[in-house]
């Protein structure tokens, strides 16, 4: 089964547009035409910003996270997506090429979907597919990410 993301609203994003909207609505009786402007943008708001992620459309939201990393560290989290017991060198860089990380998280829940790309003749390939990430494994991985 294929695993896909789709771009939902978290908590934060519905505050923020509620208070532009707020705004928004509080100007329209100084500023009727700045009102109506920042109205308008706070209902764009709510319909096109999201932050946050769900995996086929259910379940916990999900941070998104992308690191380049240096090409040296490409097979100890080979190795530890995989399933050995290892811990990831997770260093930001360039030397001698990059690997991209694409990592959803959920750092409350310890569970973590994360997927390795290999940077070769002007595009990303897929070096992993989508490994899920739970428990211990996941709680390491995402503190490495936060470290950087």
């Amino acid at each position: 089964m294929e695993i896909n993301f789709k771009r939902v609203h978290t908590g934060r994003d519905l505050t923020i547009s509620t208070i532009v909207l707020l705004a928004g609505a509080g100007l329209f009786l100084v500023n009727k035409g700045l009102g109506i402007f920042i109205v308008v943008c706070a209902l764009l708001m709510f319909l096109l910003y999201k932050g946050g992620y769900r995996k086929n459309g259910q379940g916990v939201i999900l941070t998104k996270k992308c690191e380049n990393l240096c090409k040296s560290c490409k097979q100890s989290v080979v190795e530890f997506l995989s399933g050995k017991d290892v811990i990831p060198c997770i260093k930001n860089g360039n030397e001698g090429g990059i690997v991209r990380l694409e990592v959803y998280y959920n750092q409350n829940e310890d569970i973590a979907y994360a997927q390795l790309y290999d940077f070769s003749n002007y595009k990303y390939e897929t070096v992993t597919g989508i490994v899920e990430l739970e428990g211990k494994k996941a709680h390491t991985l995402i503190s490495k990410l936060q470290e950087l």
